[in-house]
């Protein structure tokens, strides 16, 4: 790929948490202001929560990883229970509290479900702040349905922590455990492509983790 590859966490399916770095943070600038970053590489994780892992064995669903995303595989050494997600791009603001601002980003490769009777694959996976709407293009069968807002998480929720590098080199930052729920229109989809709802918009389905060097470095947010 001939582009430098950027940061995005969320995701599962979540939204861009972590994002571009303009500049560093003037002398002069307001200590409430959000600082722009850009983050030159790291990597996103997406874990299924207990209750959506319940919820799918019910109806024997399983997860695969799609390319170049990677399966994290649970404690029996064979259930897929996440999928870890290389960055294309993501753009994006924090405050000085750790609070993502404004961004938006896109993770490579995806995730499957699927049982003996369909299969539903989520990939290009794109999100948001601050609204917090996870896209993702939808493939039900054979059939390409589109770039859907499949989730959404609770951005106001999120704090990132920011570790400072040595003088001269990047700034570490992550953000974990942040939540992820279906909008209406996963809850639909899901429903369309295995014939049974399991999954409301109140439920928690997957939590999205991840870290990145950013740079520049910037001047005054927290470690």
């Amino acid at each position: 790929m001939a582009i430098t590859r950027r940061m995005f966490v969320s995701g599962a399916m979540a939204a861009p948490v972590l994002a571009q770095l303009h500049g560093a943070t003037p002398a002069n600038a307001s200590p409430t202001a959000e600082a722009a970053f850009t983050l030159l590489d790291g990597l996103g994780e997406m874990r299924l929560t207990e209750v959506a892992r319940e919820r799918l064995a019910t109806e024997r669903i399983e997860v695969q990883a799609v390319a170049p995303a990677t399966a994290i595989v649970g404690a029996d050494g064979t259930t897929v229970v996440g999928v870890k997600l290389p960055p294309e791009y993501s753009t994006g603001t924090i405050s000085p509290v750790g609070q993502p601002g404004k961004g938006s980003g896109r993770a490579l490769g995806g995730v499957v479900l699927r049982n003996a009777k369909a299969r539903m694959e989520i990939t290009g996976i794109r999100g948001s702040v601050p609204d917090g709407r996870v896209h993702a293009f939808l493939k039900i069968g054979d059939e390409w349905v589109g770039e859907l807002p499949l989730y959404a998480s609770d951005v106001s929720a999120v704090r990132l922590s920011v570790e400072p590098g040595a003088p001269g080199q990047p700034t570490t930052i992550k953000g974990s455990d942040i939540p992820i729920t279906p909008t209406q229109e996963g809850v639909d989809a899901f429903t369309k492509a295995f014939g049974v709802a399991l999954f409301t918009m109140t439920d928690t389905v997957f939590t999205a983790s991840g870290s990145g060097r950013a740079w520049p470095v910037p001047a005054s947010l927290p470690g």
